[in-house]
């Protein structure tokens, strides 16, 4: 069983043993192995049960918290030997070859994952200091352990269930205090956020505050280009909520030395109610194994019956209004999807990261030219509704930057190629809208 579960033909062939053989050796290392039927298949498997990083019992409970904050179980989970991760619930049983998609959702990434690896091995040697050396015994052990406050609205293990209940106790902060603590926190992080972070991430913190309730704070040096982005990243969002696409609320506040963007939590509701979400990567991953662009990935969700035709078009929007932003960086986790109660897919997440990436540093201090975007049609198409949509939300866009209509200083060079950017915008619209 080390390659993984094997039904009770194959074991009885392989060792030359009986059923009765068999079944008594099972029974009497019930800590060892498992016996399980797939939902849909009534061959009888066994599996080995894995060995975890610190002796974690490799058989786990998985909690999940609704929408006004109680607290149930979702799922047993069991780690076999092979890889594969065995997930039964009160209706079925299903293996996954690897992590199932919402725990490696959940699982450190991006530049809050690499400060989650470098706080665990200061505490664990057992944990690599650098994230990509991670393995999903790693990310297993973290999850069941040490696992707090994480996307979605999943809790895995009794452990970390104890500290989500701690987590409870935690006084938000007042609005008057807000910026004096966020600057404590940038500068706690300033070493492993210079550059912009490793691959031109965006140094950011997760945060409590009395007026925003959970957010995700933002955060770059003053003078940077990205402190001349994330305005942008407020304005965007805002822009698309002006057409009518569900953006995520944010705000921004600037100290002497930092700008700061609060991007209100759309998994949180109130202080402790939560919603369930995966990324379009871990959804991709799971049904089709793509990850070519949200269109198409809107497209297959809609066939599948997991999106509305609404969904669609907001994600069309998104991805129109990008083209006309120079927004590059449109990666799939990038976008989500909600879920409900009831565990089904209820929707595209509010739009969150979209902004200008293409002016974005790319690391070592370089930043790049301020030329003109190149919109492409990409795979969104010749669509009248989708970029008459976009191009208003556009507009607005430039507009504003063009105006210095911004809660913050818009330089003059962001001015003129603001200028320019429309100009662009209206060519090549031109033969997409209707007359």
């Amino acid at each position: 069983m080390r390659l993984g579960p094997r039904s009770a033909r194959e074991l009885m062939t392989a060792l030359g043993i009986s059923q009765p053989t068999l079944s008594r050796t099972i029974q009497s290392s019930s800590a060892l192995f498992t016996t399980f039927r797939v939902s849909g298949d009534r061959t009888p498997q066994y599996a080995r049960l894995r060995e975890l990083p610190g002796g974690l019992n490799p058989r786990q409970t998985i909690f999940r918290i609704s929408h006004t904050g109680t607290m149930e179980t979702f799922a047993e989970a069991e780690f076999l030997m092979g890889g594969a991760t065995l997930e039964r619930t009160p209706t079925q049983t299903t293996l996954y070859e690897g992590l199932p998609p919402y725990m490696a959702f959940s699982s450190p990434s991006g530049f809050l994952g690499r400060q989650v690896a470098r706080a665990a091995s200061a505490l664990d040697t057992q944990y690599p200091e650098s994230l990509k050396d991670w393995g999903d015994d790693h990310r297993i052990a973290y999850l069941f352990t040490r696992g707090l406050n994480l996307a979605g609205n999943l809790v895995y293990g009794t452990t970390s269930l104890q500290r989500e209940m701690d987590f409870r106790k935690l006084a938000p902060t007042p609005r008057a205090h807000k910026l004096d603590h966020y600057v404590d926190m940038a500068n706690q992080l300033k070493d492993s956020a210079h550059g912009s972070s490793a691959g031109g991430e965006q140094p950011k913190f997760l945060s409590l505050s009395e007026d925003m309730g959970h957010v995700i704070v933002k955060f770059a040096r003053r003078g940077s280009r990205m402190a001349d982005l994330l305005p942008f990243e407020h304005l965007a969002l805002r822009s698309l909520a002006g057409v009518g696409v569900p953006a995520s609320n944010t705000q921004l506040l600037a100290s002497v030395d930092y700008v700061f963007l609060e991007v209100q939590r759309f998994d949180r509701i109130g202080a402790h109610g939560r919603v369930g979400m995966l990324s379009a990567g871990a959804i991709d991953d799971e049904f089709f194994g793509a990850r070519d662009t949200w269109s198409e990935f809107a497209a297959r969700c809609v066939q599948a019956r997991y999106l509305s035709a609404q969904d669609q078009l907001n994600v069309d929007v998104m991805a129109a209004f990008s083209e006309l932003i120079g927004n590059t960086d449109r990666h799939f986790e990038n976008i989500s999807v909600l879920l409900g109660e009831d565990g089904e897919y209820s929707g595209i997440a509010p739009a969150y990261d979209i902004l200008p990436m293409r002016y974005a540093s790319i690391g070592g201090g370089v930043d790049p030219a301020l030329t003109p975007i190149t919109p492409k049609l990409s795979t969104i198409g010749a669509k009248p509704e989708v970029w008459a949509l976009a191009a208003q939300a556009a507009h607005r866009f430039w507009r504003a930057v063009c105006e210095g209509q911004l809660d913050l200083p818009v330089s003059d060079d962001f001015k003129r190629l603001a200028a320019d950017n429309l100009a662009v915008d209206q060519e090549f619209l031109a033969p997409l809208l209707p007359a």
